[in-house]
């Protein structure tokens, strides 16, 4: 040990001999470079224990949640950072994945408490209790599902559900209130809003979707246009808008690609205007037809009748009949009998029913109108014929087909004429501004050798900027072969030249005054001893 102890001596002692022997120049670089590492080494440190060896375990926390995640960590003794306001926790790098298993067996972090709220029970728990708690796990359960939505960053919901009466008058309907926090720069639509009430109204019993309030964390009412009508009529109306102009820009589109392949771009303007139907409608339509060549008896119904009537011999009516007299031998009562037959027959018939179901956005036809506006310029170069009626009816031709126009389409009255409206006008040409005239640079400028010309003053810049750097190279390689760092470290700094940094103008004017008169003793001690006498006896007068 106490070999050790004078081996340790024996290096100080020649440290301290080997420090005595550098310069002042020496001792100041050497000094600098281990404040420089020492520096180096601190901020590494520093930054790797505050940074670098941390990672997010959990964020976005509540303050319960958060809580519970601290204590379990101090339990299992794993070393943790809290950041934005107790809502994030760092752990080591290391441990994160095992910290998140050994979390997640204690079931956190929990968020909203939701149906695990019945895993435990207490003994003489009420009935009351069971309700409250209930609500309660519906409520987490709701907030839960809410934020599993991409836009919901956070919800809350709370439920107030009335207690059940004998007296169905008396009862009160349920109602809720969801508050929803967005992710950052996030809004929602009035069909996600619906969306939430609707499943907010379905999970509790007797809950209307008119008693349910959803405000953002903004205090902005979103329920409220949600459940208005006139919202939903007026996505709808705009739906309708955008599938309306969609059709007319297609059909503008095919129409022009043809006019500027025949008669040249942006010399034919084409604007189509169309209606399209949005009624849900259906309709039957029912067809009786008899084939002659093919009657076939559906039913048959024979009937016939026989009647017969006996008369009996009787005196005939009048006065005769009060005068006794005798009958006439042969005559006396008969018998007659009548048959009748009746016949029905039903033939089949053949039966055609059809439904017809018109889609929404079938366009009217009837109402589709095209406008064409062609520039006289170009039409007799076109080979269009040589009338405007000609041409007319050729552009309608063509332009009819690419619109799906025609006038035999059964249940539309369509005419080309009406319904296609062809002019042909002069179109408005830009007038040209006025020449300027063409100085000498703009000549330069314009002429084709100008790029050939720059290229060459740009190679040429570019090669004397290479030979200049190059110089400098070669002029500092020499210099710092003359002087290198050898000579720097070699060169002496005097203390004096250190302390005068320090000394004010006053001092540094004696300082110099002083080493000249050293240096004039150094020269010529005669000559200097005669000024510091002639100095003396000027003191003393």
């Amino acid at each position: 040990m106490e070999n050790i102890i004078n081996r340790l001596r024996q290096y100080a002692e020649n440290a301290r001999e080997l420090w005595n022997k550098l310069t002042l120049n020496q001792k100041v670089l050497i000094s600098g470079a281990l404040m420089l590492v020492i520096i180096a080494l601190v901020m590494l440190i520093v930054t790797k224990d505050s940074y670098g060896g941390y990672e997010v375990l959990y964020t976005d926390l509540t303050e319960k949640d958060a809580a519970a995640i601290v204590e379990k960590l101090d339990e299992d003794k794993v070393p943790y950072r809290i950041t934005d306001n107790g809502s994030t926790v760092l752990v080591p790098a290391d441990k994160k994945y095992k910290a998140r298993l050994n979390l997640a067996s204690q079931n956190l972090p929990r968020g909203e408490a939701g149906l695990e709220l019945f895993l435990e029970s207490s003994f003489g728990e009420t009935q009351t209790d069971k309700k409250v708690k209930y609500q309660s796990a519906l409520q987490g359960e709701l907030a839960r599902t809410i934020q599993a939505l991409d836009k919901v960053k956070a919800a809350k919901v709370n439920l107030a559900i009335p207690e059940d009466t004998l007296f169905v008058n008396q009862e009160e309907p349920p109602k809720a209130s969801v508050v929803i926090r967005t992710q950052d720069g996030e809004s929602l639509s009035n069909k996600e809003v619906q969306a939430i009430i609707n499943l907010v109204a379905n999970s509790v019993e007797k809950l209307d979707p008119e008693n349910v309030v959803v405000v953002d964390q903004d205090g902005t009412l979103l329920s409220e246009n949600a459940l208005s009508n006139n919202a939903n009529a007026s996505e709808q109306v705009q739906l309708q808008l955008a599938l309306k102009k969609q059709y007319e820009k297609e059909k503008e589109n095919a129409i022009q690609t043809m006019l500027d392949k025949t008669l040249g771009k942006d010399n034919a303007v084409v604007r189509v205007s169309a209606e399209l139907n949005f009624d849900d409608r259906e309709q039957l339509d029912e067809k009786y037809t008899h084939d002659p060549d093919g009657t076939f008896v559906r039913s048959e119904q024979v009937s016939k009748a026989t009647s017969e009537s006996t008369t009996e011999p009787g005196a005939p009516v009048g006065t005769d009949v009060n005068i006794p007299q005798y009958l006439e031998p042969g005559t006396g009562g008969g018998t007659s009998s009548s048959t009748s037959s009746d016949k029905t027959t039903n033939y089949e018939l053949n039966r055609t029913e059809t439904i017809t179901k018109f889609s929404q956005g079938e366009v009217k036809y009837d109402y589709l109108t095209v406008s064409v506006l062609v520039n006289n310029a170009v039409v007799a170069n076109a080979n269009l014929g040589q009338t405007d009626e000609e041409r007319t009816e050729k552009i309608r031709g063509v332009v009819a087909t690419a619109c799906g126009l025609r006038e035999d389409r059964n249940f539309e009255n369509v005419r080309l004429e009406d319904n296609i409206s062809i002019a042909f006008i002069d179109f408005l040409v830009e007038p040209e501004p006025e020449a300027q005239p063409v100085t000498g640079l703009q000549q330069l400028l314009g002429s084709p050798f100008t790029p050939i010309l720059f290229g060459l003053i740009g190679v040429i810049i570019t090669i004397l900027v290479i030979l200049l750097i190059r110089r400098r190279r070669r002029e500092d390689e020499v210099e710092l072969e003359a002087t290198g760092f050898d000579s720097l470290v070699e060169e002496e700094i005097k203390l004096e030249d250190l302390i005068d940094k320090t000394l004010t103008p006053e001092e540094k004017e004696m300082q110099r005054v002083k080493q000249e008169i050293d240096k004039l003793i150094d020269e010529d001690p005669e000559n200097a001893a005669q000024v510091v006498k002639i100095w003396l006896s000027e003191d003393m007068r």
